[in-house]
């Protein structure tokens, strides 16, 4: 009995026994995995990845962010909407939460009678800490001190609230994906990465598409009991995983992440071994970084479920390029307070308007020193500051850049430093062509002046389909390197491009005050545009006054024919007129045929694939050529053309080699001369004449053919009727 014709049961059967014999898959097959911590089951549909995404897709997550703008809330010295002014802060900076969902004295709801209607008290802190005084920098572009700042943070605010309430927990929510409502950098099994003392893992029964595990190696309850070796190692590989986060698909990665550590408060006294220090990151990004996860449907009134599995994701983040990992230790001396391996020693640099921090190069760190202007003895700060070999300068301006001197407490020189003011970096502006199949380059230049030494930092991927398999973040996609040519020009070159592939490009600028990305998608059959054809030659043709021969090249950077074929178009005029006549040719020649006799015209082409791939190149220099004045030769010699080299037409026929317009097309050209306007006016006169002899003619006819009266007989003629009808069949006599 065939498949389509058996019951119901042997159906059954039958799937269950194809289902048994099919070896399983976990990137393939659908299966559920269990969390032991949540008693719950995840549904893992990898197959999923595969099919078309046709739904919502978010817009771009880069976008320029200022680095300080006095009307952000959170930036330093900027007023808050309750009316307090933040301190000009140079590291983190913790407050109250001005709109708390948590408030200490909040009232007690009271009892309820009704079961289905119970109401608690509800009261705490809510605070906000920022991470770094800069809008621009996130965590992965902080240096590690930085981090290890924000760690210890976190570890004080947990010991100050766990004193006063049962739980506290630090969190963070990273872009407005995950709706954080202030870019400022502000919190609130399958391993990807390790360390001396930490772990990161992907959960086997991971919800979120690249959901990790962040938990020390030794058993901690609580993020105050860390030692201090603990924290620096937790700050190195905070970094190195939000650096991964951030490269996955080429943007500032939004996640939420927060802590689990055992209770406080009364509760602290507690047996709470079976605690485990931890940190969760959900990231929503699915596919790309316009297409996330959405919890909807039948994650919402079933059970979790997720499309990418827990290995695939483990994998994509393990093997990424460390190329932004690159860029924020190329930051660390930006973000750092003092700079380094930027312009000439001894040179240090800041922003006006911001608060700037010299230090002393040529002592320890902490060392007390004095400082002073060169060439001033007035002291500007003693050691007993506080600031060890810091000089701390609020609000710099343009009169604060010059040199400054340090001593030592034996008045020895300790360093001396050059402060040099200036601006973040901005998006830079790129553009890309391909001028073959093959290869493309990519220029940039920068959107405003900074003032400042600037690097670029430049790399590029190959896109694929999203979902189109598990090989998405192979090695075969990127990033690699977009080399520049010649160094440190701005230009790169990516050599052996895919025509029909997509490319996105990663053009970074970078100065002493941070970074600026601008991320460019292109691909080659959009960009492509070929150099202009070159060996252009206009010539006469002997014995015709109103035809020029024009004959051009391929470009040399094309490939050659027959297989990678242009069409071309191309355009002329005579001297001193303002408008061009243009001609599509079939080749490498076209003859001009309506040419101004006597006149030299201008010539030019340019070149586009022959699919109409891309766009048109660029014109082509303007060749020069005179139409012949002299009589058709009588006899051409063998292998020879009547040819006339340009040099010698323009001696003959201009006193001067004519110079190329550069107006515009205002109108087609209209050839004419008085012999062709002699011969038009005679054809209408014909033509005019015959018809009026036409005319009249059928006027002659038509009276000599209509009859004198109404009663009196017509005379024949070969218009009248063959028999005479006197009525009409049953018509009424009248």
């Amino acid at each position: 009995m065939s498949r389509s014709g058996a019951s119901p049961e042997q159906r059954q059967q039958a799937s269950e026994a194809d289902a048994t014999a099919t070896t399983f898959h976990a990137s393939e097959h659908q299966h559920i995995r269990y969390n032991p911590l949540q008693d719950e089951w995840v549904l893992v549909s990898a197959h999923r990845m595969k099919r078309p995404w046709q739904g919502q897709v978010e817009p771009s997550l880069l976008k320029t962010v200022p680095r300080h703008d006095p009307q952000n809330p959170l930036c330093p010295g900027a007023t808050r909407a309750n009316g307090e002014v933040n301190p000009y802060y140079d590291g983190t900076f913790l407050f109250d939460n001005d709109f708390p969902a948590l408030q200490p004295d909040a009232p007690n709801p009271g009892p309820s009678d009704h079961p289905l209607f119970q109401a608690e008290a509800a009261q705490g802190v809510c605070k906000v800490l920022c991470f770094h005084p800069w809008s621009d920098v996130t965590l992965p572009l902080m240096s590690v001190s930085e981090i290890r700042a924000v760690i210890d943070v976190w570890a004080s605010v947990i010991e100050e609230l766990g004193a006063r309430y049962p739980w506290v927990q630090i969190f963070e929510n990273k872009g407005a994906m995950m709706g954080c409502s202030n870019p400022h950098p502000h919190c609130q099994e399958r391993l990807v990465l390790t360390s001396e003392h930490w772990l990161v893992l992907v959960p086997y029964w991971a919800v979120w598409p690249f959901q990790t595990l962040l938990l020390p190696r030794r058993h901690v309850r609580r993020l105050p009991e860390l030692t201090p070796t603990e924290r620096d190692d937790l700050a190195l590989i905070m970094k190195k995983l939000l650096t991964k986060y951030d490269n996955l698909f080429e943007t500032s990665f939004p996640y939420t992440m927060g802590w689990h550590g055992a209770p406080t408060r009364s509760e602290a006294g507690a047996n709470w071994d079976h605690w485990q220090l931890h940190a969760h990151y959900y990231p929503p990004l699915l596919r790309s970084a316009t297409v996330r996860k959405f919890m909807v449907g039948y994650e919402m009134l079933a059970q979790a479920q997720r499309d990418l599995t827990p290995e695939q994701m483990s994998s994509s983040c393990s093997g990424l390029s460390r190329f932004l990992f690159a860029l924020a230790i190329a930051l660390v001396s930006a973000s750092s307070s003092c700079p380094q391996a930027w312009g000439p020693p001894g040179v240090q640099y800041g922003q006006p308007g911001r608060s700037v921090t010299l230090c002393c190069p040529g002592v320890t760190a902490g060392a007390p020193v004095s400082w002073f202007r060169d060439g001033e003895t007035r002291l500007l700060q003693g050691p007993d500051s506080g600031l060890g070999h810091e000089l701390v300068l609020a609000r710099a301006d343009n009169t604060d850049e010059g040199t400054y001197i340090c001593r030592t407490l034996d008045g020895a020189l300790g360093g001396v430093v050059n402060l040099q003011l200036g601006y973040p970096p901005s998006r830079p502006i790129v553009s890309c062509q391909a001028a073959d199949y093959e290869n493309f380059s990519c220029t940039w230049s920068p959107s405003q002046v900074s003032g400042l030494p600037t690097r670029y930092l430049t790399s590029y991927r190959k896109k694929t389909v999203p979902g189109a398999d598990d090989q998405r973040m192979s090695p075969s996609t990127g990033p690699w390197p977009c080399p520049q040519d010649p160094p440190g020009a701005a230009r790169c070159v990516v050599h052996g491009a895919e025509f029909w592939s997509q490319y996105r490009i990663n053009v970074t600028e970078v100065n002493p005050l941070g970074a600026s990305t601008r991320l460019l998608d292109v691909s080659l059959q959009s960009i492509l545009r070929p150099d202009p054809p070159q060996g252009l030659r206009v010539e006469s043709v002997p014995g015709y006054p109103r035809r020029l021969r024009a004959s051009w090249m391929y470009p040399a950077s094309w490939p050659r024919q027959p297989h990678f074929l242009l069409k071309f178009r191309l355009q002329y005029r005579p001297v001193q007129h303002p408008a061009w006549s243009m001609v599509e040719p079939a080749g490498l020649e076209e003859v001009i045929t309506d040419a101004v006799a006597g006149l030299p015209h201008a010539v030019r082409v340019s070149a586009r694939d022959f699919l109409d791939a891309g766009t048109w190149s660029a014109w082509s220099p303007e060749a020069w050529g005179t139409p012949s004045t002299g009589s058709l030769p009588k006899e051409i010699p063998a292998g020879g053309q009547p040819h006339t080299h340009l040099e010698e037409e323009l001696q003959a026929d201009s006193p001067a080699s004519p110079r190329p317009s550069l107006l515009p097309d205002l109108q087609p050209l209209v050839h004419r001369d008085p012999l062709e306007q002699v011969a038009v006016l005679a054809s209408l006169g014909i033509f005019s004449f015959l018809g009026l002899a036409a005319g009249a003619l059928a006027l002659g006819l038509w009276l000599r053919l209509r009859p004198d009266g109404k009663d009196r007989p017509q005379k024949p003629g070969f218009l009248a009727p063959m028999i005479t009808v006197d009525k009409l069949p049953g018509a009424p006599n009248l």
